[in-house]
Order: structure tokens, then C-alpha cells, then sequence
């Protein structure tokens, strides 16, 4: 569950001075760490929509994490500098809070439901969908970025909540975005 994350994020950043990457990866766990990040830049993406190279900045990350949890890597080899790179905790103590309202109000929609739904995750599969997304919204492809956003959105919610109902959700609207995807580009190509 997200709320179990985000407390042992708030208690880390609350007895530590700084947090650096190796130490988000080691807290979270390898596959949540690659979840949380998804999704935190799918949000950050749709916040960010009407800027024009938002989504060439946030698809290589967005493309890189998702292939990172398709292939089910145990461990990224960052290099030296970036997985020491740390942020002092203070400036997160201030937000942690606020964060933490926001993640009560997902509580209120996505919770554990529909476990027989929530069968269907599979690594493999959401990997896959959440790489594909990724590609998509990294193509400069009018509309596609905030719906792509949207869909990664319900089914990281999914996984991360072992909600059925946002599982299944989320795949139709991958289906559904695969098909429009196709139809914009079958008609800018051709």
C-alpha cells in the first residue's frame, strides 16, 4: 500500500539530515521504488502538460524506469555520482506533509478491491503497458501525453494498490490509447 511508502519515507527523512538516491531505492524496495518513481513523473507530466518539451524531459526517465520493472531488474547500476547524489531532508520535511494529504484523498478512491482483478497483474504484462505508455507519451504526438499520463496513472494505482478495479481500468484505456494512437498516426503518415 502507498501509505506504508510514504511513512517509511516520512520516517527516514524525519531521523536523517540528507536522503540520496541508493537511500529513496533502499527505503521503497527495488520494483515499488521504479512504481513510485512512474508515478510520481506521470503526475509531474500531466502538471506539466503545457509546457512544449515536457515530454521529451520526463519520457526518457518515464521509458527508462518502465523497461527497468518490465525486465525486473534487482538492482540499477547508477552511476557513482548520481546514486550519492543527495537532498538535504529538510527541504522534503516541509513537503512530506502535504504530500501526505493528497495521498489520504487516493486512499479515498483507490483501495485493496476486486482481488480476483487484481490477478491480472502480472510483472511482464505491466511492464510492458507501462513501457509502451512510455514510448508514446516520449513521441511528440498531439493528446497523447496527458491521456498516456492518465493511463500509466490507473494502472501504477493498480499494482502499487493492488486495486482490481484501477487495474482493469487502466488497461482498456491502454487498449483504448493504443487505437488512438494508431488512428493520429495512420493519419499524419499517410
Amino acid at each position: 500500500m502507498i501509505t506504508n511508502y510514504v511513512e517509511k519515507l516520512k520516517q527516514y527523512i524525519n531521523e536523517n539530515e540528507e536522503i540520496s538516491t541508493s537511500d529513496f531505492v533502499e527505503i521503497m524496495g527495488v520494483h515499488t521504488s521504479f512504481l513510485i518513481l512512474l508515478l510520481i513523473l506521470s503526475v509531474l507530466n500531466i502538471i506539466l502538460a503545457p509546457l512544449p518539451i515536457n515530454s521529451f524531459i520526463l519520457g526518457i526517465p518515464l521509458i527508462f524506469f518502465s523497461i527497468c520493472y518490465l525486465f525486473g531488474f534487482q538492482k540499477v547500476i547508477f552511476s557513482k555520482k548520481l546514486s550519492k547524489k543527495s537532498v538535504k531532508c529538510i527541504a522534503w520535511r516541509k513537503h512530506i506533509h502535504k504530500v501526505s494529504h493528497y495521498i489520504e484523498k487516493i486512499l479515498v478512491i483507490s483501495k485493496p478491491r476486486f482481488f480476483y482483478l487484481s490477478q491480472l497483474h502480472r510483472r511482464f504484462i505491466s511492464g510492458f503497458i507501462l513501457s509502451t505508455i512510455s514510448l508514446l507519451i516520449f513521441l511528440p504526438i498531439p493528446f497523447i501525453n496527458t491521456s498516456g499520463s492518465v493511463t500509466m496513472i490507473m494502472v501504477l494505482l493498480g499494482i502499487i494498490q493492488k486495486d482490481g478495479l484501477f487495474l482493469t481500468i487502466g488497461y482498456l484505456l491502454f487498449t483504448v490509447h493504443i487505437i488512438f494512437s494508431a488512428v493520429i498516426i495512420y493519419h499524419v503518415v499517410i
